[in-house]
This record gives structure tokens, C-alpha cells and sequence, in this order.
């Protein structure tokens, strides 16, 4: 099985039931939690423009105040399943849901020694990860007959 065929039949039409935020977001699956340091999402713009987070001073004095609005695309997607996973070309991890949300898990992030890892628990994916992006290019794994 290669990280690609993992990755989705991991991801395709499951859904998580909780999720956290940090300076790193997890999201809790039924088996296994999908860390990322970044999420972007075009719905991002969507609901600064059309939301009373503008509004809402306390969001913006915050000390991450973007963090209020990912974790609102995030919480939109609570229970809903994965219609789609794809794995582009910088090992981003870009996931599209039944209720036509798109999620962005970036390679790009700066001064990060990890981008994404589907986890047991959400730990440091260099202890124990099923499949993880260490850098831009770089998906590892240890699930059972994996190849790259």
C-alpha cells in the first residue's frame, strides 16, 4: 500500500468528532487524529467578510486572533464527512468535504520540524505517526507495507 492509498483510505468518508487548537490543530477521527501546523481554507476570507467576527472586538484582541476564524471553518466541518482527499505536488494535504468546505494543510509552513501527521494520539509524529510530512516533498510512514 503506498502513503497515498493510506492517506485515503484513512481520510475518504470519515469524519472527526472533536478537535483541538494550539499552535498546531488536531483533529480527533474515530482510530487516529489528524495533527497539522497549519490549516487555510478559502472559506477563511468567507467569514471575516460575512460574520460578526468583525465586529466582535474581543476576537481581535486575542493574542492569534486568526485563529478565531479557522476555528470557525474547522468547527463547520465537525461530523461532516470527507468527500475528497488529494495529495498535491508539495505533499500539501488538500481535503473537501460533503458540505463543499476545502481544507488546506500546507508544506509550507515556516520553522516547523513536521507539516501533518495522522497519529494514534496526536503525539510527535518522529515517536509514532501512520504516515506524516516531515518536509515539503517528504511524506513518511509506518503503517504495514508502505512504499512511497
Amino acid at each position: 500500500m503506498t502513503h497515498l492509498e493510506f492517506i485515503e483510505r484513512s481520510l475518504l468518508g470519515k469524519f472527526y468528532w472533536r478537535f483541538a487548537v494550539a499552535s498546531s490543530f488536531d483533529l480527533s477521527f474515530e482510530d487516529f487524529v489528524l495533527s497539522t501546523q497549519e490549516m487555510v481554507s478559502p472559506d477563511e476570507a468567507f467569514v471575516c467578510d460575512n460574520s460578526r467576527l468583525e465586529t466582535y472586538a474581543r476576537s481581535r484582541e486575542t493574542a492569534n486572533p486568526e485563529l478565531v476564524v479557522k476555528s470557525a471553518v474547522i468547527s463547520t466541518c465537525l461530523g461532516v464527512p470527507i468527500a475528497a482527499v488529494d495529495v498535491l505536488s508539495d505533499s500539501s494535504l488538500q481535503l473537501t468535504f460533503d458540505n463543499g468546505v476545502a481544507m488546506r494543510l500546507p508544506t509550507d509552513t515556516p520553522i516547523v520540524d513536521w507539516h501533518w501527521a495522522i497519529t494514534d494520539s496526536g503525539g510527535d509524529p518522529y515517536v509514532s505517526c501512520h504516515v506524516a510530512c516531515f518536509a515539503p516533498g517528504e511524506i513518511r510512514g509506518r503503517m504495514p507495507n508502505a512504499s512511497s
